[in-house]
């Protein structure tokens, strides 16, 4: 699966403090590795159809939907938004 995080989630991503961000990275190898990993917290956002979130840590989560490659027929994971749990409610 294809991945590609939006502008709006590197800027995010580039403010979080660095331990953050390498927790980040951490949930990422293994969202790609097996995304129904439990300690992932996989859930879909009310409200918002096709809207997914996942754990980072206890405070932070970032949000993602699905799309196809219009060309490849591939499936591509895009990276909405990361932030503590109740940024990323608020602006999924």
């Amino acid at each position: 699966m294809k991945h590609r995080r939006t502008p709006r989630f590197v800027a995010a991503y580039q403010a979080l403090p660095p331990e953050i961000q390498e927790q980040a990275k951490r949930a990422f190898r293994l969202f790609q590795d097996n995304m129904s990993h439990p300690g992932l917290s996989i859930e879909r956002l009310e409200g918002y159809p096709g809207v997914w979130s996942g754990r980072i840590t206890r405070k932070y989560r970032w949000t993602f939907h699905f799309e196809e490659d219009l060309q490849t027929g591939e499936r591509i994971c895009v990276h909405r938004y990361i932030g503590a749990h109740e940024d990323v409610y608020r602006k999924h």
